[in-house]
C-alpha cells in the first residue's frame, strides 16, 4: 500500500551578490602551489625549465629539418626566379624557425615531504633516516640558482635546482621557507 506524502514547495533561494572584497584578486603564487597530501605529507609544486640534452637535440633536429625543407623548396620550386629574393626568404625562414624552437621547455616539478621521506617528481625517494648529518638545505650556485643539497648516507647529493625566471622572481626564497617549514613540521621530534 502506498502512502501519499505531502508535497512541500520551497521558495527558490536567491544568492546574495558578492561583496566588493571577494571580487577578483590576483594570485601572488604564480606557477607555485603548496598542498596537503592524503598520505600525510606536504606537496610543493613549482614551474621549472627542462634543460636536458634531449630537448636541445630535438630543437636542432626540428630546426634543421624544417629549414632544410624550406631551403629545398626555395632553391628548386620557388615561383620567384630572383636569387637574392629567395636567399632573403631563406634567411627569414631560418630566423623564424629558430624563434619557434628556441623557447625553453617548461615543466612543473613536485617535491613532497612525508614524515619518513622526501619524494622528488613522484619517483626519487630519499629516506629521512639516511639524512643523519643534517636536513637538505638550499645553497646558491655559480649561475645564481638555488640548489637543494645535503648529505644522504655517505654522499653529498644535489636533490634539485631552483631557477629564477627573471630578476623579480622570488620563488626560490618562498620555496625555501615552505620547505623548511614542512621539514620542521613533519620531521622534528620534540625532545623528552
Amino acid at each position: 500500500m502506498r502512502t501519499d506524502r505531502p508535497l512541500v514547495r520551497r521558495a527558490p533561494q536567491v544568492a546574495a551578490p558578492p561583496l566588493a572584497s571577494t571580487a577578483f584578486q590576483p594570485d601572488p603564487y604564480v606557477d607555485y602551489g603548496r598542498f596537503l597530501t592524503p598520505e600525510g605529507g606536504i606537496l610543493l609544486i613549482y614551474k621549472d625549465l627542462d634543460e636536458r640534452l634531449r630537448h636541445t637535440l630535438w630543437r636542432l633536429f626540428a630546426w634543421s629539418g624544417f629549414t632544410g625543407l624550406e631551403g629545398w623548396f626555395l632553391l628548386h620550386h620557388s615561383p620567384v626566379q630572383i636569387g637574392w629574393v629567395n636567399f632573403i626568404a631563406f634567411l627569414a625562414a631560418c630566423a623564424v624557425n629558430w624563434l619557434i624552437v628556441a623557447k625553453p621547455v617548461e615543466l612543473y616539478r613536485r617535491i613532497e615531504i612525508r614524515p619518513d621521506c622526501l619524494i622528488i617528481d613522484g619517483s626519487d625517494v630519499f629516506w629521512r633516516r639516511l639524512m643523519e648529518v643534517s636536513w637538505p638545505a638550499l645553497q646558491a650556485n655559480e649561475e645564481g640558482n638555488q640548489v637543494l643539497c645535503g648529505i644522504y648516507g655517505t654522499r653529498f647529493v644535489e636533490y634539485l635546482t631552483l631557477r629564477r625566471f627573471d630578476e623579480l622572481d622570488r620563488m626560490p626564497e618562498v620555496f625555501a621557507a615552505h620547505l623548511q617549514d614542512a621539514m620542521r613540521q613533519l620531521w622534528h621530534h620534540p625532545q623528552s
